[in-house]
């Protein structure tokens, strides 16, 4: 079975059978609740015409074998840039993510060579490149403290703050 968590940038696939209890409405509450009839939604097919691919053959050709191919996502609307084997750092830790987790990462907005790129602000296509990462730790930094002290007051105050990390491994990056 798989779970799937998905936020802008990520979808975590947890492979492993996990057993969260969700609590369910007893059967004679739930018959009465009525059911929303379903409206009527643009189909894929319409809206996908409208959106234009780029055409990645110069990049597929250039990226000798995707050895030489990068790709710069966004995670939290910030930008990582990375290859294959790179270890992503993240100054957080991700909701919901478990050592082992593989995440797949589809909010992609430059993929590119040495002498090709491609760039979408809105992101790319998912369905043109597959950017997979696993989780490799999750970690603390080291402990600090900081300090604050409100004017005309001699007193200070200390907070201690050992914020997380989350440290990805990038297993997979390569254009479909």
């Amino acid at each position: 079975m798989f779970n799937s968590l998905k936020t802008r940038g990520v979808q975590l696939s947890v492979q492993a059978l996990r057993s969260r209890s969700l609590a369910t409405a007893p059967a004679s509450i739930s018959s009465s609740i009525p059911t929303p009839t379903p409206t009527p939604t643009a189909t894929a097919s319409s809206t996908a015409s409208s959106i234009p691919k780029p055409d990645l053959r110069p990049l597929k050709l250039n990226s000798n074998g995707s050895r030489d191919l990068y790709a710069i996502f966004k995670l939290h609307n910030m930008p990582y840039m990375v290859t294959r084997g790179d270890k992503v750092y993240l100054p957080f830790r991700l909701k919901g993510a478990r050592v082992g987790d593989s995440l797949l990462l589809n909010y992609v907005t430059t993929l590119g060579s040495p002498e090709y790129t491609c760039k979408i602000d809105e992101g790319i296509p998912t369905d043109l490149y597959k950017l997979k990462a696993s989780v490799v730790e999750i970690t603390r930094e080291p402990y600090y403290e900081v300090y604050r002290k409100k004017q005309r007051c001699r007193r200070l105050k200390t907070f201690p703050v050992e914020p997380y990390q989350t440290v990805l491994m990038i297993n997979e990056l390569k254009l479909t």
